[in-house]
């Protein structure tokens, strides 16, 4: 019988929405276990409000809080029957045997598969969905498309982003998320500017990040030109109109990056017509709450198996270049400093794939 079920995934906010099926596929197969989920402290607010989760215990491995001697001890006290871990890093696989779980199931690319009592393999050209799953399934390729990314957004974040909406003008809004942990994930400016300028001409188009993104999006928006709202201030009027808003202005541009929490810019992806978006967690955002998605790719490749996943998408990328990919997770750099995979990549492309989603 399992009781108690931990899952380990202490890696960045997109790896962990794309674990949320594993979440409630757990849920299926061990009915009345307990799913508890160890992550780290900028991703655990993507949690709130599961339904099938117990808990999140939230480690903080880069300042060591708790010690790992402390959160060894503490997992161990859990009694866990099964652990699965996604991640695979030393510290997760000391974590997991900590556990002291009679099974304990890893990738056998993990740093330390004997930690494990069975590894499955990795299959690099299986979606992130279908590759975690497959640690419930003996590494056998699950049903596709039976358990998708999911995200729980609470009432207030729901009101949050209705209030952004209330006053959208021009038809479906356009989300763009223009930022990336990783620099050469990054488009350039210039074609953010560009598709800005001719989304935001018709159309309310609402800028996403984190509060690294803030002056990004910034210099974005006032390159593009157009009438510039920002999340926390774009309060409506008495009369209905906007502050910083040109009368019979039909387009406007509202920069919400650090004024949203995960699962309140969540809510707003969820209403835009399409969301545009680099290599980065917006993209599996998207995928949680059903909107179309144009992914921008440079220094990593759709194979990786990040893609959108079960939404409509459009995959925006240099084909002719044989340097690509040059990481897993991107770079600070280009490593043969020409990063042609971006400043070649035309904003017409972008455009014209995000086009075709709007218009269904």
């Amino acid at each position: 019988m399992t009781d108690a079920i931990l899952i380990i995934q202490t890696a960045f906010a997109g790896d962990l929405i794309l674990t949320t099926p594993l979440i409630e596929e757990a849920a299926a197969m061990f009915p009345g276990a307990a799913i508890d989920m160890l992550c780290i402290p900028s991703t655990a607010p993507l949690l709130e409000n599961h339904p099938q989760l117990r808990r999140c215990i939230v480690y903080d491995k880069k300042n060591g809080n708790p010690s790992l001697p402390t959160l060894m001890r503490i997992l161990r006290k859990q009694r866990y029957s099964l652990c699965l871990s996604p991640h695979r890093s030393m510290r997760s696989a000391l974590l997991a045997r900590a556990t002291q779980a009679p099974r304990r199931i890893a990738f056998d690319r993990s740093a330390a598969p004997w930690l494990f009592t069975e590894t499955v393999r990795y299959e690099q050209g299986w979606h992130e969905v279908d590759r975690v799953r497959s640690l419930l399934h003996h590494g056998k390729q699950p049903e596709s498309g039976r358990y998708r990314p999911r995200l729980f957004p609470s009432t207030q974040d729901r009101s949050a982003s209705e209030a952004l909406q209330q006053h959208v003008s021009g038809g479906a809004y356009v989300c763009i998320a223009p930022g990336s942990v990783w620099a050469t994930k990054r488009w350039i400016e210039e074609g953010f500017v560009e598709v800005l300028r001719y989304f935001a001409a018709t159309r309310t188009v609402f800028l996403l990040g984190g509060s690294e993104d803030r002056d990004l999006c910034e210099v974005i928006a006032q390159r593009a030109g157009i009438d510039i709202l920002h999340g926390s201030t774009a309060e409506a009027a008495p009369d209905g109109s906007r502050e910083g808003v040109s009368e019979g202005a039909r387009g406007r541009i509202v920069n919400t990056a650090g004024d949203l929490g995960f699962l309140a810019s969540a809510a707003l992806i969820e209403g835009a017509g399409v969301l545009i978006s680099n290599d980065s967690a917006p993209v599996h955002l998207a995928s949680a709450m059903g909107t179309p998605v144009v992914e921008i790719y440079g220094a990593t490749v759709p194979a990786y198996g990040f893609t959108p996943f079960g939404v409509p998408h459009r995959i925006v990328q240099r084909e002719d270049l044989d340097c690509r990919p040059c990481a897993i997770h991107g770079g600070n750099e280009c490593p043969i400093h020409t990063f042609a995979c971006m400043k070649g990549l035309e904003a017409r492309f972008v455009i014209e794939a995000a086009e075709e989603l709007l218009n269904g």
